[in-house]
C-alpha cells in the first residue's frame, strides 16, 4: 500500500470484498510514514500502528466467505521501518492484556470477549529480513531505521537486540514470522516485472504486487489402494486435469481490482497442493 491516506481506506474496501468471498490478502505496509513524521498539510502522522489497528478491526468484523472462519490476512513490514519494534511486539503485548482479562474471569475462547477486546488478533504478522540484517546480527553490528518521507535515519539499534525481540515475541505468541526478502528476490521467477513485497496469509503464494493465485488441493487419501500402495498414475492424471481447469478459471473469475484482474490474465498464477496425507 502506498503512503496515501485515501489509499489506505481503498485497501480496506478491497480487503473486505476479498474476505467476503472467502479469499485472503497479504500487504506490505512499509511505505506508510512512521508516527510523528511530518504531513504535507501540517501536523504529524498518527503512524503505521494506528492504521493497522483499523484494518485489524475491519478484518475481525468480516467472516471469510460468510462462514465461521475469520478473515485471512497477512501483514508484512520491512525491518528498517521506524515503528518496527512496536510492530514486532504488537501481538505479544496485546495478548498480555488477554491474559489479564482471562484472570479476571473472562472466557479464554479465541472467539470470546477477551480476545475481541484487544487488537492485532486478525492477521499473521511477518517481518521482512534482508541478508544485510542477518550479517549485522552475525557480526554483532548495528541496524538503523529510516523515515519514509526523506529516508533519514530515525534510530540505530544493536542488530542482535532486534533479532532477540523477534525471537522473544514469536516464542510468546507465534508472531512475527520472518520472510527472508533477499532470498525471495533471488528466487523470483519474474524479476523484471517488479520486486516481491509480501505473501498471502499462509505464504505459499509469493509473487508480484496486485496479483492473485487460483489455489486448489488434491485429497491424497483418494489415491490410496487397498494394499497400501499409492496410485501415482491416477494422481498425475488428476493433477493435469485440475491444472487445466484452474487455468480456464482464470479467464472466468471475478477480481477485486482492475490491476489484479490484468495481472491474473497476464501471469496466470496457479497453485495446486495436497491435503489429508501430510
Amino acid at each position: 500500500v502506498d503512503d496515501d491516506f485515501m489509499g489506505i481506506f481503498e485497501l480496506l474496501k478491497n480487503e473486505a470484498r476479498i474476505f467476503k468471498f472467502g479469499s485472503g490478502t497479504g500487504t506490505n505496509f512499509s511505505k506508510l510514514r512512521g508516527r510523528n513524521e511530518a504531513l504535507s498539510g501540517g501536523g504529524t502522522s498518527s503512524g503505521l500502528m494506528s492504521f493497522l489497528e483499523v484494518l485489524d478491526r475491519a478484518a475481525g468484523a468480516t467472516k471469510s466467505g460468510g462462514t465461521t472462519r475469520r478473515a485471512a490476512k497477512m501483514v508484512c513490514l520491512d525491518l528498517d521501518h521506524p515503528e518496527i519494534f512496536e510492530f514486532i511486539n504488537w501481538k505479544a503485548r496485546e495478548e498480555k492484556k488477554v491474559a489479564a482479562l482471562i484472570a479476571a474471569g473472562y472466557s479464554s475462547d479465541y472467539n470470546g470477549e477477551a480476545y475481541r477486546t484487544v487488537s492485532g488478533q486478525n492477521s499473521n504478522n511477518s517481518v521482512r529480513v534482508p541478508d544485510e540484517f542477518l550479517a549485522a546480527v552475525a557480526a554483532d553490528g548495528e541496524w538503523s531505521t529510516r523515515a519514509r518521507v526523506d529516508g533519514q535515519e530515525t534510530a540505530t539499534y544493536k542488530a542482535r537486540d532486534l533479532w532477540q525481540q523477534i525471537a522473544q515475541a514469536a516464542w510468546q505468541c507465534a508472531d512475527p514470522g520472518v520472510q527472508f526478502s533477499t532470498t525471495i528476490q533471488k528466487w523470483h521467477t519474474c524479476p523484471e516485472s517488479g520486486p516481491i513485497n509480501a505473501s498471502n496469509p499462509c505464504s505459499e503464494y509469493v509473487f508480484l504486487d496486485d496479483s492473485a493465485c487460483n489455489l486448489a488441493s488434491i485429497n491424497l487419501i483418494k489415491f490410496l489402494c487397498a494394499d497400501g500402495s499409492f496410485d501415482d498414475r491416477a494422481f498425475r492424471h488428476t493433477a493435469r486435469i485440475l491444472l487445466t481447469a484452474q487455468d480456464i478459471l482464470v479467464e472466468f473469475s471475478s477480481y477485486p481490482t482492475e490491476k489484479i484482474a490484468q495481472n491474473s490474465v497476464d501471469y496466470r498464477p496457479l497453485g495446486l497442493g495436497y491435503a489429508n496425507l501430510g
